[in-house]
């Protein structure tokens, strides 16, 4: 084999597996692209319909994002049926079943991401625990509330007449589990104590040895130092059953 010859062989060895190389990535491309299509439009229009009548999602702003499926989804005689899988509530990271009993009888599963968008209280300054908020103490963060857990703040009156049992740095986002009914007794207060027995009442007063939300026990030592146990009644009023 002369030089000539040789060149030619290995030009066409180069450009055979260059051409190969530039087929695997196009078929890899189609392959790609047929597993994120596989999800069909009637499957779609199923699955949409599930989240808009799911509780969880009423009167929210929310999207999808489609996992890619290595599976297809044959066309179903009627609309298929779609089940919540491991989770009651439709946010975040989901695995749906999807089940067609119509003619073909077939099941699918499906994966996809639902972002909830929407707003809630975030600590807009240090809180202490045991302080009521006002409108200065808390301000509005909008985000994708799917990431962020349960019990988030998103109405002010949700926690009217609560104190925090936690103190909050700012830009912490606000849950319900951080708040506990508002203490009508505080501890140390000088409080009236009002004693009722069959056909009596007394009125005293006395020192709060803690704190107490209303209708909460608590107890109190009285002017001649005994220590009773009462409930909160209203702010500073402790009421004693006498049996």
């Amino acid at each position: 084999m002369n030089t000539f010859q040789y060149n030619l062989k290995t030009c066409k060895l180069k450009a055979m597996a260059i051409l190969a190389f530039f087929l695997n990535i196009s078929m890899g491309l189609v392959l790609a692209s047929s597993a994120q299509a596989a999800i069909s439009a009637q499957t779609e229009d199923a699955v949409k319909q599930f989240l808009d009548k799911h509780p969880s999602l009423e009167g929210r702003d929310y999207s999808l994002q489609w996992e890619p499926s290595k599976v297809d989804f044959p066309s179903c005689a009627k609309a298929p049926s779609v089940e919540l899988l491991r989770k009651d509530k439709a946010w975040g990271k989901l695995l749906l079943n999807i089940r067609c009993d119509s003619g073909r009888v077939w099941a699918r599963p499906v994966g996809l991401y639902v972002l909830v968008k929407g707003r809630y209280l975030a600590a807009a300054r240090p809180l202490k625990s045991g302080q009521a908020l006002s409108p200065a103490d808390w301000k509005w963060v909008e985000g994708d509330l799917s990431k962020m857990g349960d019990n988030l703040v998103d109405d002010p009156e949700l926690v009217k007449d609560m104190e925090l049992n936690r103190s909050q740095q700012p830009g912490n986002p606000l849950r319900l589990n951080d708040f506990r009914a508002m203490s009508v007794i505080k501890s140390g207060d000088q409080i009236r104590v009002t004693m009722r027995g069959l056909g009596f009442a007394i009125d005293s007063s006395g020192q709060a040895l803690s704190d107490a939300a209303l209708g909460a026990s608590v107890k109190v030592r009285i002017a001649d130092g005994k220590i009773i146990q009462g409930t909160a009644v209203s702010q500073g009023q402790v009421e004693v059953v006498m049996e």
